[in-house]
């Protein structure tokens, strides 16, 4: 759990969420030391001498969270990830394998970028010949909490061809704050066309301080027999460091 982003602060409240050992001592909590990561939601800390209270406000303690999300609509019909959206740092269910159908929706847990968390992943978009079009088909949401993060970042759709599919690849790259610094196309296979980025709100994103994130992912609404995916990528992990 952070600490409090305003108000009073106490060395109790810095063991509770840093892990330290009584009796306590500021200087025990020196961002990079002991018991502080060294990472954009604790950048506010000091690493050496004099310290306030006020400079531990939003401060949080980390921990190693699954953060996996995938959707795979042919490869027996299952997705990794959660059955609807969780606006918590640290959501009630761990992301696990479910079943899916046509039109059915795969969540990420949100995460929060940045140095110490995560600063760069690659996600691959496909969709298949003879699949139906899907509008919202992978939505990567934002905002300045985990609570917050409900705002559309970017949209991707997917077409719909009798001949043949395809995908785009691309590099998401955050700074050290955790805004993002690039949303890039690297490339693609086949018939790249079939998926198209409708929305690109990071501008905006940026110019608001969105550090949390999440996708989403749709299945199409019918389905070819031939294998693909709707995403995969740096995503699919179990142990990324994230705030409590």
């Amino acid at each position: 759990m952070a600490l409090p982003a305003s108000g009073q602060i106490s060395l109790s409240q810095f063991r509770t969420t840093f892990g330290g050992t009584a009796p306590d001592a500021v200087s025990e909590y020196y961002r990079g030391g002991a018991h502080v990561s060294d990472n954009s939601i604790n950048d506010g800390i000091p690493q050496s001498g004099t310290v306030s209270f006020s400079d531990y406000y939003s401060a949080a303690g980390t921990q190693t969270r699954n953060i996996s999300i995938n959707m795979d609509y042919n490869l027996g019909f299952t997705a990794f990830g959660l059955t609807s959206a969780q606006y918590a740092s640290n959501p009630t269910d761990t992301p696990g394998s479910f079943s899916v159908g046509a039109n059915s929706l795969a969540y990420q847990p949100v995460f929060r970028a940045g140095t110490g968390f995560i600063t760069s992943a690659s996600i691959t978009i496909g969709q298949n010949e003879d699949t139906g079009s899907q509008s919202e088909y992978v939505m990567l949401y934002g905002g300045t909490s985990s609570t917050g993060a409900t705002n559309l970042v970017a949209r991707w759709d997917a077409g719909s061809s009798g001949s043949t599919g395809g995908n785009r690849s691309y590099s998401i790259v955050w700074g050290a704050d955790g805004k993002i610094s690039s949303l890039t196309y690297t490339g693609g296979n086949y018939n790249v066309g079939i998926i198209s980025l409708v929305t690109d709100n990071v501008s905006a994103a940026n110019a608001a301080g969105y550090t949390w994130f999440g996708f989403r992912l749709k299945n199409p609404p019918s389905f070819s027999g031939k294998v693909n995916e709707n995403m995969t990528g740096t995503f699919f992990s179990t142990s990324i460091t994230q705030p409590l």
